[in-house]
């Protein structure tokens, strides 16, 4: 038995063994407890792979060398619970990742494995069984090494390159047993599952302990990420809050500079809202603003910025629009908005939204004549001519920019709802 443990001897396999057990339980309550405090999919998954994998591994571990039949068949259930386990680690990283999936597909697999068992063993040939199993567990954690690095996202990147390459480390243990096992084909069954898994142990220990420092790493970044978004983003609504509009603004500005493309600035804000509250209630008030940002999230573009500044006012930052573009947008959200009816549990609620824009060219960003906030106050300025002029329309403040834009001179009429603030402009309440 020594001589076939290769470079260990046995108390140093048995060692190694228990360590790795070890390893897993340890791995699955800090999973657990990872699960249990940040409630994202995936840790829980994880920790019930530990769980299951170690109790495949003891299983056929006690029964490696049994060869009645109720031993084999133990050994059997054992390896296919190893299967079970690594394939729920597989899960878990899908869902981790935000894909939706299913458990059938495990249960198809550790079905798969349990049905092979048997009948490799049935049949007198328990090392094409080993064969077959180290088959199917490399081929699961090269799928595993594929799905960490094709839902990475960019700014976990490192991490999913480590979670690939441990996935790919267990493959190639996994593989070496195989090979190890159809190397002892004309030897002793049992001696050959011992070998085989000698050369499996080292690359398991390793690669299982590293991604378990991989795991929670993933999570704590996902909790953090999870914490900045709540720092800066609307709980409501999920428009970035002020906090997130000013953190982002200044490099969006800087970057649609660089890129030579002129900067749009819409203030929106709902007209009468307070009148809604009174009437309706806040909770009616919360489907409003709701409603509304959601028509505004489905109609932007993913470059631009959308924030919720308070109370009812909301702001969009659009890169890259020329004033033509500015006007066909917000009208077609205040038209939209308009005739959206809001189902309030009781009745169908509708709304109006008073719309004030500001543009800057790229040049005019790149001189630093002006910014977004300068842009955000105009717009702020225009919405309030908006107000004063009968609300549900849309103004321009006038800088020069804009009265010299291609815009048809009959779009500044004081009877269209796209007329010009000329500044000064004048303040009315809202």
């Amino acid at each position: 038995m020594t001589d076939a443990l290769l470079v260990f001897d046995l108390a140093s396999y048995w060692g190694l063994v228990f360590g790795f057990g070890l390893l897993l339980l340890i791995t699955s309550v800090l999973l657990w407890v990872l699960h249990r405090m940040v409630r994202t999919p995936g840790p829980g998954l994880w920790s019930v792979a530990a769980l299951v994998a170690l109790a495949g591994m003891t299983l056929a571990g006690s029964q490696m060398q049994g060869t009645a039949a109720w031993q084999r068949g133990l050994f059997v259930l054992g390896e296919t619970l190893v299967v079970l386990g690594i394939a729920l680690v597989g899960e878990g990283l899908r869902r981790f990742c935000g894909r939706q999936s299913s458990l059938r597909w495990v249960a198809a697999l550790a079905a798969l494995q349990l049905l092979l068992g048997a009948v490799l063993e049935a049949a007198g040939r328990p090392l094409h069984h080993g064969i077959a199993m180290s088959v199917l567990v490399g081929a699961l954690w090269l799928w595993i090494a594929w799905t960490a690095i094709r839902h990475t996202q960019a700014d976990c990147l490192l991490l999913s390159v480590g979670l690939m390459l441990c996935a790919i480390v267990e493959a190639a243990g996994w593989g070496a047993r195989a090979v190890v096992l159809a190397r002892s084909l004309q030897g002793e069954a049992g001696l050959g599952i011992v070998q085989a898994n000698a050369v499996l142990l080292v690359p398991s220990f390793v690669a299982t302990g590293v991604l378990v420092m991989l795991y929670v790493l993933l999570v704590n970044f996902r909790l953090a990420r999870e914490l900045h978004d709540k720092a800066v983003r609307d709980p409501l609504t999920g428009a970035l809050n002020r906090r997130g509009f000013e953190e982002t603004t200044n490099r969006l500005a800087s970057l649609s500079a660089e890129l030579d493309q002129s900067v749009a600035v819409l203030v929106l804000d709902i007209d009468h809202f307070k009148q809604v509250n009174d009437t309706h209630g806040h909770h009616v008030g919360d489907l409003v603003l709701k409603a509304l940002a959601r028509l505004v999230l489905r109609a932007k573009r993913e470059t631009d910025l959308f924030a919720r500044l308070g109370g009812e006012e909301f702001c969009l930052v659009l890169p890259g629009t020329d004033v033509p573009g500015a006007k066909v947008f917000a009208d077609r959200l205040r038209r939209s908005f308009e005739t959206l009816e809001i189902d309030t549990g009781r009745s169908f609620l509708s709304c109006t939204v008073s719309v004030g824009v500001a543009y800057a060219s790229a040049a005019a960003l790149r001189s630093g004549r002006t910014d977004v906030l300068d842009l955000l106050q105009q717009a702020d300025e225009a919405l309030y001519e908006a107000k004063r002029a009968g609300r549900n329309r849309v103004r321009f403040f006038a800088s020069p920019e804009v009265l010299s834009s291609r815009l048809d001179s009959r779009l500044f009429a004081p009877s269209s709802n796209f007329e010009p603030t000329l500044p000064p402009p004048t303040t009315a309440a809202g």
